[in-house]
């Protein structure tokens, strides 16, 4: 199992973004991700859109393509304030620490194009896929 954010996951279907070096390990594992990526990924979708990197039907069909993967989303039970401190324990937004601390919890590898959290990840121990 591999926690996958919004930046690798965009960098998988994108047309106009290189494809990760470990696409191939990250797309054969079984994906999980917070909550939080569900709209991470619709809303860059959307800016895609806003910017004209993307026509709405080109965003419409990637957006389709990224359900192919089945990511599972874990809906942690976590309250505010513990969002709050793993946010500022690892000095992330509390959106990025959502991707650190699950892969700590499950105890898997996370996929990450994010220079802070891959740094972050590797520091404590965590495989990481870039």
């Amino acid at each position: 199992m591999i926690v996958i954010d919004c930046s690798f996951a965009m960098a998988m279907v994108m047309p106009d973004e290189s494809r990760p070096r470990s696409l191939a390990q990250v797309e054969e594992a079984r994906l999980v991700a917070p909550p939080i990526w569900v709209f991470e990924v619709a809303n860059a979708f959307r800016m895609a859109v806003r910017r004209s990197r993307l026509g709405a039907e080109d965003a419409a069909h990637l957006s389709r393509r990224i359900e192919d993967y089945a990511v599972l989303v874990d809906g942690s039970d976590a309250t505010v304030h513990q969002r709050y401190i793993a946010a500022q324990t690892h000095d992330l937004t509390a959106y990025d620490a959502a991707y650190l601390e699950l892969a700590l919890l499950r105890r898997c590898p996370i996929a990450t194009l994010d220079g802070r959290i891959a740094a972050l990840a590797r520091r404590l121990g965590l495989i990481v896929h870039d």
